[in-house]
């Protein structure tokens, strides 16, 4: 019988913050640098355990102030509280505040201000204001030139949308286009986002203006809570967007919201919202490596159900959240960017560990024609699965505490 001796090794510095776990098989260790430590030895599983599977792929350009590992903290704030209490009260800096403006109202002045004494980047939610000019160009160049003046980075949501039917495609992608040409001209340090409309929004959308004048996506992630339990699952909803967009572009979550509360039944579920809440975050962490920023939701946002996302408001919640973000995987400050050597991506393939061996899915290799794919295979869920003992063109690395596969 096989056993696998778990090995903490820090490795591709740049790529992912946890530290892959390392795995004897009979051929010997793999790449083991100078310091080892043994930590455990893992039980054989009777039945497969589902792990991810992440990749490094070396054909993917950073983005401007992408970082080299983890994701930026952010937080959209209620009128009522301030960055610093809040930051206070969650125990932990936070690199990014957010503001909504529409178009033509008063520059947000002070609240800029307020951001910089925080030392932290203004992402502001450009939006159009329905009853203006369908291309209020003067106002967006005044607000491009006056933002500009402050010489700091930020990041500029540009006029996002809800859905496709009652907006003009050829029309809205025309303005994102403008708009970016006066950032880039009077804002240059600005990082120009596009919001994604639904989760399975793609490149290919007549709404999505181009790699060429996108520097990040996002998309909204919130879970209402009813009796039976949460009605969206974050990680799952997320994926589709976020295999669409991973290779092409870095990706935030705007905002991230879990439900303790909803008018669907009038009760308060706490516990269960700030156990859910923890668990997102960890999944984020572990297994979406270029979600690059995450914006919680304590802004008082509401659905069709009226639920309550907020943190501030509930100790619980807070208490949860300062818990699920103290890991140095979550970013207090700005980088400057320029992310060198493979970044890791999310495979739509998973793999498993079973009967003490890790299996991963044989299509994972069908780009590797000119390599010998071992002919054994084990059936696991009607797929056709590799044993990684029997690879040795690719490096395989598990990590068992978070159900992760590292393919190099």
């Amino acid at each position: 019988m096989r056993y696998f001796i778990l090995l903490f090794l820090l490795f591709l510095t740049g790529c992912f913050s946890a530290s892959p776990i390392y795995i004897e098989t009979d051929s010997g260790l793999h790449d083991v640098e100078e310091e080892i430590m043994v930590v455990e030895v893992v039980a054989e599983a009777t039945v497969p355990v589902q792990f991810s599977v992440l990749y490094a792929a070396l054909d993917v350009t950073g983005a401007m102030y992408e970082p080299q590992h983890g994701a930026y903290l952010g937080v959209w704030l209620r009128p009522d509280i301030t960055k610093a209490a809040f930051e206070s009260r969650a125990d932990k800096k936070h690199a990014v505040f957010v503001l909504e403006h529409t178009i033509g109202d008063e520059f947000p002045a002070t609240w800029i201000l307020q951001s910089i004494a925080a030392q932290a980047a203004p992402l502001i939610i450009l939006t159009i204001d329905e009853g203006q000019d369908d291309f209020p160009l003067t106002e967006i160049a005044s607000f491009a030139y006056e933002l500009g003046s402050y010489n700091l980075p930020a990041f500029i949501v540009f006029n996002p949308i809800q859905n496709e039917t009652d907006t003009c495609a050829v029309d809205y992608v025309l303005l994102f286009r403008y708009a970016r040409i006066f950032f880039q001209t009077y804002a240059p340090m600005t990082v120009f986002v596009w919001h994604g409309y639904c989760n399975t929004a793609t490149a290919e959308s007549p709404f999505y203006p181009g790699h060429d004048v996108v520097d990040w996506v996002s998309i909204k992630a919130l879970a209402p809570q009813g009796a039976e339990g949460f009605l969206v699952d974050i990680p799952n909803y997320i994926t589709p967007f976020y295999q669409n967009f991973q290779e092409h572009k870095p990706i935030i979550l705007l905002p991230l919201g879990v439900s303790h509360f909803s008018r669907r039944d009038y009760v308060y579920r706490v516990p269960q919202a700030a156990e859910e809440l923890v668990r997102v975050y960890n999944v984020l962490r572990d297994t979406f490596p270029r979600i690059r920023m995450v914006i919680y939701a304590d802004n008082g946002i509401s659905t069709s159900w009226w639920d309550d996302f907020g943190l501030s408001r509930e100790d619980p919640m807070i208490k949860a959240y300062g818990m699920a973000v103290a890991d140095d995987h979550f970013l207090s400050r700005i980088e400057a960017g320029g992310i060198e050597g493979p970044m890791l991506m999310r495979s739509p393939l998973h793999g498993y560990y079973y009967q003490g061996d890790i299996f991963v899915d044989q299509e994972i290799f069908s780009s590797r024609p000119e390599r010998l794919i071992p002919s054994a295979t084990k059936e696991i869920n009607d797929r056709r699965y590799v044993n990684a003992a029997d690879i040795d063109f690719i490096k395989i690395v598990a990590d068992h505490s978070r159900r992760v596969i590292y393919v190099y």
